[in-house]
């Protein structure tokens, strides 16, 4: 009987499981094409002003883009805190993973604030850094890792100034709008990645995430990948 219960328990929350499943990776499939496979943040705003090289920058979808990242997140803390299995379901393609994903989307709204202080969506932008950070600490917290809730003042971050720059130098390639030189936006950079790095590494090394850039390390040697780019001849830089 109670094997019996257990299998009528386990098929009764399968739908729950892939409902919350197909939700996620629905919106990590549409990410690939703007943040490449693995995303990254710098890619994703390069590629968004960039616009497959029609000359028309789409910078001003960002609002809407970040607004909907800001459900998503929020959506993952409900579905992944409820259904802590739901953190290691594996998304369908290798190069891809929730936590790279939305990663790669937090840093692109931290990169944007900090470099274009005017012309970033402000709110739309940090709200989704809001419900970003707090859903890595939620599910952190669910897995049972420990996160420090507060932060010095001073805190620092893994990722390097040197790997900040080589970012900066992507988006020069397509001629972003950049208003702040990388020594000035640096530090407001740090200060907005400080808040959920932590979190995100360790996630990422606990689910053997896909290698990304600027995902730290892994529980095993894995070189950083970046992102895959078309052969020559598609409309990408």
């Amino acid at each position: 009987m109670a094997g019996l219960i257990t299998v009528t328990l386990q098929i009764a929350y399968l739908p729950a499981l892939y409902a919350a499943f197909n939700r996620r990776e629905n919106e990590i499939a549409l990410l690939n094409s703007r943040a490449g496979t693995p995303s990254w943040g710098p890619e994703l705003l390069a590629r968004t002003h960039y616009a497959l090289g029609s000359g028309t920058s789409t910078l001003d979808t960002m609002p809407e883009f970040y607004s909907d990242w800001e459900r998503w997140a929020a959506d993952i803390t409900e579905s992944h805190v409820t259904y802590v299995p739901l953190v290691w379901f594996r998304s369908p393609s290798s190069e891809a993973s929730w936590v790279t994903s939305l990663l790669a989307v937090l840093d692109s709204a931290a990169l944007y604030l900090s470099l274009c202080p005017a012309a970033a969506p402000a709110v739309p932008a940090r709200l989704c850094l809001r419900s970003g950070l707090v859903c890595f600490s939620e599910v952190a917290s669910s897995m049972g890792i420990k996160v420090s809730s507060e932060l010095a003042p001073q805190a620092a971050i893994s990722l390097t100034y040197a790997e900040f720059v080589d970012a900066v130098g992507r988006l020069r390639e397509v001629d972003f709008p950049i208003e702040r030189q990388p020594e000035a936006a640096w530090t407001h950079f740090v200060g907005w990645r400080v808040n959920y790095e932590q979190a995100a590494y360790a996630i990422a090394a606990a689910v053997d995430a896909v290698p990304a850039l600027w995902s730290g390390s892994r529980r095993w040697p894995a070189e950083q990948m970046a992102p895959l780019r078309p052969r020559p001849g598609i409309p990408f830089p």
